[in-house]
């Protein structure tokens, strides 16, 4: 096929919001529409390549699938292969085990399976994972196994109905990612059975081309066609956000606008001549490197410091583009030429390369290699693995739920005689430990896995959350609780606090005092792992020493939209739990005395931010609760 420039700087278009998005640095808020972006170009290159190969009786697919293995694999061995140096000198046990888990799927052509089942795209440990960004590629490579022969098969049999066969997939596609972005919304972004129509567009594109259609012949209206598209996909990439169902109906918009621009020419137009401007078809050429080697740079840069200016970020996305172009110069092209390697070499080579990469995988993803640390170093790190000393018998009971468990699932005793209700989210249950030390019997618990205790909000990624959230507000119009404490992981829904007005005022119908807790200080990756990383163990001579954690300015500025609809209502107290913990931004304690053992130390969360039972208890002496049954 004719070689387009304009594809490569739409190629541009596409990584650029990627990476600027995943370095955190604001503006393309729809930064992750990139990939849609890249799959709607990679259906319309491969079919342009399919069906021109296949028509002209030239196509096997011996060489397919080796132009695909020369285009994707030696970047990628090259790419994991430094980055597995690096996750073996950083990486505590248990990412490193992850890492490991990670490493086979990969070569297996299935890392979105993989992260799927493992963790959502936007969750906040999503940051720490080297190889997540592997998953699109698991997705592409998905689709060179079923649409070649899809296509051979229409093409041979029933040339006439390709067009046709393109749009069933299409809309069979659609459809079901319309219906998951609601009922399963991590399935629906990492599978390719919701992700094919996005493909498919791409096809289409290619068969409109190919079939000579003519789109907008009249010049002035092609040129605002593909200048409006372009407009519009800046737009969707500015304004989209994690919020929006994706990929959705609403998807739709990027993507009908990545199929103008490739499908009207328009040589004359403002976006065309943008869109071929050297540096953009520079970044184009290079944009697969480029967006193999940022994610595992930003990651180990989080790795190596919790907090990190915009300054450094903009410098480690500078480095990849240093690294995309070696990768490009040295390594992309010299495999991609026949003249320079061989058919056999490159498949000796990939196989031995992958062969060494499960090896390593499997290795590691058993147990993270802890020989690596020392005896105090692996105390510290087997807090990552921590359950609470239970000191009163509701601590057995079920009070907490599970991600796919509803409120019927609850023990009777964890709602039955107590006169202080904690209300909340698996912060909540981590603090429930401090409390249920101070207030034993007195204290029931309703907590929910990633449900923060607010009512008429729907939680996309936990469908029960709002049944469950409901049947704790008519428990407590029904019970007689002296105090109501609400406690959660706040920052992990900062476009829902608004809801918390409206939850207090449908408490004021209970004669309570009601307690909102603030947010804990979070740490990445998390706090034993922070720790290790500042040669702290858990000793005396460390425990005086006191540091800054990540997000402390986020979740300030959380509280103080908590403390503000707190002072709405004359029964509601805000209790900081920042102010519980740190005397300013640079000094939180993170090591506390054992409340279990003599002259012992823990950490005060163990992980981000859930608290250990030392920590609970710090915050809870801080939670002015009444005991007295109303």
């Amino acid at each position: 096929m004719k070689y387009r420039k304009d594809i490569d700087g739409l190629r541009a278009v596409a990584v650029l919001p990627v990476l600027i998005f995943h370095a955190k640095l604001g503006f393309f808020h729809g930064g992750f529409l990139g990939v849609d972006v890249f799959f709607v170009i990679s259906g319309f290159l491969i079919t342009s390549i399919l069906v021109e190969e296949i028509s002209q009786k030239t196509f096997s697919f011996a060489n397919f699938y080796e132009r695909r293995v020369r285009r994707l694999l030696p970047a990628l061995i090259f790419m994991t292969a430094a980055t597995s140096v690096l996750a073996y000198q950083l990486m505590i046990t248990v990412d490193l085990k992850g890492y490991g888990n990670s490493l086979v799927a990969m070569s297996l052509f299935s890392s979105n399976i993989f992260f799927w089942l493992d963790s959502g795209y936007f969750d906040r440990v999503a940051d720490l994972k080297p190889m997540l960004h592997t998953w699109s590629l698991a997705v592409e490579e998905q689709y060179y196994f079923f649409f070649p022969l899809v296509l051979l098969i229409v093409l041979r049999w029933v040339p006439k109905l390709l067009t046709l066969t393109v749009l069933t997939i299409l809309v069979i596609s659609l459809g079901l990612a319309s219906w998951a972005a609601v009922n399963a919304p991590d399935a629906n972004f990492y599978l390719l059975p919701t992700r094919a129509w996005e493909l498919m567009f791409g096809s289409l594109a290619s068969i409109l081309i190919f079939n000579n259609v003519q789109i907008l012949e009249r010049l002035s209206t092609a040129n605002a066609f593909k200048n409006g598209a372009l407009i519009v996909l800046f737009i969707c990439l500015i304004w989209f956000d994690e919020s929006i169902p994706h990929p959705s109906m609403l998807t739709l918009i990027p993507v009908l606008a990545t199929l103008v621009l490739i499908v009207i020419p328009a040589p004359d137009s403002l976006a065309h001549k943008l869109l071929t401007l050297r540096p953009m078809v520079f970044t184009g050429l290079i944009s697969y490197s480029l967006y193999l080697w940022h994610q595992p740079l930003l990651v180990f840069n989080r790795y190596m410091s919790a907090k990190s200016d915009a300054s450094v970020r903009i410098a480690i996305l500078l480095a990849a583009f240093a690294l995309a172009f070696v990768s490009w110069r040295y390594i992309e092209k010299p495999f991609r030429h026949r003249n320079v390697t061989t058919r056999k070499q490159v498949y000796s080579f990939c196989a031995v390369s992958f062969a060494a990469i499960i090896g390593f995988g499997l290795y590691a993803g058993q147990d993270g290699l802890p020989s690596r640390y020392t005896q105090e170093q692996q105390a510290l790190l087997s807090y990552l693995q921590y359950n609470a000393p239970a000191g009163q018998p509701q601590d057995n009971a079920h009070c907490f739920l599970g991600e796919n468990e509803t409120h019927k699932a609850l023990s009777e005793s964890c709602f039955d005689s107590g006169s202080v209700l904690l209300w909340g989210d698996s912060h909540a249950n981590a603090l429930a430990k401090g409390l249920r030390y101070k207030l034993g019997e007195k204290l029931n618990e309703t907590t929910s896995s990633a449900c923060l205790p607010l009512i008429d909000t729907h939680f996309p990624h936990r469908k029960h959350c709002q049944t469950t959230n409901d049947f704790v507000i008519e428990h407590i119009q029904q019970a007689n609780y002296n105090t109501i404490v609400l406690h959660g992981n706040w920052i992990s829904h900062p476009d829902k606090i608004d809801a918390l007005s409206e939850t207090l005022a449908a408490l004021q119908t209970v004669n309570a005092r009601i307690i909102v807790v603030g947010g804990v200080p979070h740490y990445l990756p998390d706090l034993p792992s922070f720790l290790l990383t500042k040669r702290l163990l858990l000793d005396a001579d460390s425990a005086p020493v006191k540091v800054e954690p990540t997000l402390f300015a986020e979740i300030e500025a959380i509280d103080t939209k908590l403390m503000a609809a707190s002072k709405q209502f004359d029964n509601v107290t805000f209790v900081s739990a920042l102010a519980s913990f740190c005397a300013s931004q640079e000094q939180c304690q993170v090591i506390l005395p054992s409340a279990t053992e003599e002259r012992q130390w823990v950490p005060a969360a163990w992980d981000y931010g859930h608290v250990t039972l030392e920590g609970a208890l710090l915050l809870s002496d801080q939670i002015p609760v009444n005991t007295n049954q109303n």
